[in-house]
């Protein structure tokens, strides 16, 4: 509840304070929390650090996917965005190998360490994104044009592309007068109010979902008592759940190549469907050579069921898990893209309390079967993408708009430019926008 109180506050935070100092908000919370967990003298100093961190990280998953959406380039977005996934595996190999080392120290404070590491990166990320400059589009929407093309210019602007730079803010620019005209101001009950922006919602929302639904957050969580099931030892236990967090960083970077290449909808569909094949092949194996307690266990069953799993972790982390920070913060407008992208959220930490919350509960009463039902949702998510999913790929955020057909969006031949493009007055076909 601590990290889906967090990414709700996002929608607010975010629109009032900007991208950069929501982001910093989030951090200050993540410092404070596990300055607390680690100190800590009694269990409610570790339950109030525990509920700040979780509040912290709610806030920051929020922000971050919306922050990187709208400052990367059209062809480098997606590889932009999907840097959240990259470094969400980092954290969790980080924090698996620290439990490996934390069950070899043996030492009445041994479990402070890790808590207090954790607070680390929080303090790098909230000093570090002061020091960069803030979403253009986030300034443009409140009317501060200078300082957006400034911020651009900051990010994209390499002393040789100027005319580039100029005209790409001006596309920006214009877009968001455009947008706002149409609708003006908007409020959290927009997202619900026509057809197009429940479209949106549910696209944003959805591929969260199917992340949830893949059975992921289940592995992450409990898969030291799937290895249990098997008679591994604790220290067996603890080794392969480190060999099995090595996997992620190295797929999340594996991706980076080629998520920008190839089509949102595609990766989808083929993340689904292998997903739902490999869990296949894990309730196979484990029907088939149940681990009797007491009785020899198949060899060849286990690292095949263990293979299994690590390919659960390879293909969500190169697939189905970077489309999640991607998609979201593509398919809102500019006006929504905050308070849309804290609802996703929500969503997303809804579902994850759901499964892991019932997980232990149905793999002790009904054992390998639980595993049918990640076959099945896995499949079902396949189709969705498949036949309701559109294509981003390729364009740019307000290009996305014209998918859904509820903003008119404005195109390079439809724009007028003045001498100083960008600066004073343009002028599309229908009306004059002055800076």
């Amino acid at each position: 509840m601590d990290c889906w109180l967090g990414s709700a506050s996002v929608g607010i935070t975010s629109d009032r304070l900007g991208r950069r100092k929501a982001i910093a908000f989030g951090c200050i919370w993540g410092v404070i929390g596990g300055a607390l967990m680690a100190g800590a003298a009694h269990v409610a100093m570790l339950i109030i650090g525990r509920l700040l961190v979780g509040f912290a990280v709610g806030t920051i998953t929020g922000v971050s996917p919306v922050f990187g959406a709208e400052i990367a380039k059209t062809h480098e977005r997606a590889k932009v965005t999907a840097v959240n996934q990259m470094m969400t595996a980092w954290g969790f190999f980080v924090a698996l190998w620290i439990g490996v080392g934390e069950g070899k120290w043996h030492n009445s404070n041994q479990w402070r360490l890790g808590f207090a590491i954790q607070g680390i990166p929080a303090l790098i990320l909230g000093v570090g994104v002061l020091f960069l400059s803030e979403s253009p589009r986030w300034l443009c929407l409140k009317g501060r044009h200078d300082e957006a093309e400034k911020a651009f210019r900051n990010y994209h602007y390499d002393g040789t592309n100027e005319d580039w730079c100029r005209t790409e803010f001006t596309m920006i620019q214009v877009n968001i007068s455009e947008e706002l005209q149409a609708q003006g101001r908007l409020s959290w009950a927009d997202l619900l109010r026509t057809p197009a922006f429940r479209k949106r919602l549910f696209v944003g929302a959805f591929v969260w979902a199917a992340a949830m639904l893949s059975g992921i957050s289940f592995v992450q969580y409990y898969q030291t008592a799937i290895y249990a099931t098997l008679q591994f030892s604790e220290d067996r236990q603890l080794l392969v759940s480190g060999l099995y967090g090595s996997v992620a960083p190295v797929a999340c970077f594996l991706s980076l190549f080629f998520v920008d290449k190839i089509g949102r909808k595609k990766i989808l569909v083929i993340s689904s469907s292998l997903l739902s094949l490999c869990y296949l092949i894990i309730t196979i194996l484990a029907a088939k050579y149940p681990a009797v307690p007491g009785m020899p266990t198949n060899a060849a069953a286990q690292r095949g069921l263990i293979a299994c799993i690590f390919a659960v972790s390879a293909n969500y982390s190169a697939l189905l898990g970077p489309m999640t920070w991607i998609i979201p913060p593509e398919v809102f407008t500019t006006e929504l893209r905050a308070k849309a992208n804290a609802l996703v959220q929500v969503v997303h930490y809804s579902i994850s309390l759901i499964i892991t919350q019932c997980s232990p509960i149905a793999l002790a009463a009904v054992g390998w079967k639980y595993y049918i039902l990640f076959i099945l949702t896995n499949a079902l998510c396949a189709l969705v993408f498949f036949f309701v999913y559109p294509e981003t790929r390729g364009k740019s955020l307000e290009e996305i708009d014209e998918i859904f057909g509820d903003v008119k969006v404005v195109h390079e031949e439809d724009v007028m430019f003045s001498d100083k493009v960008g600066v004073e007055t343009v002028e599309t076909r229908d009306h004059r926008v002055t800076q």
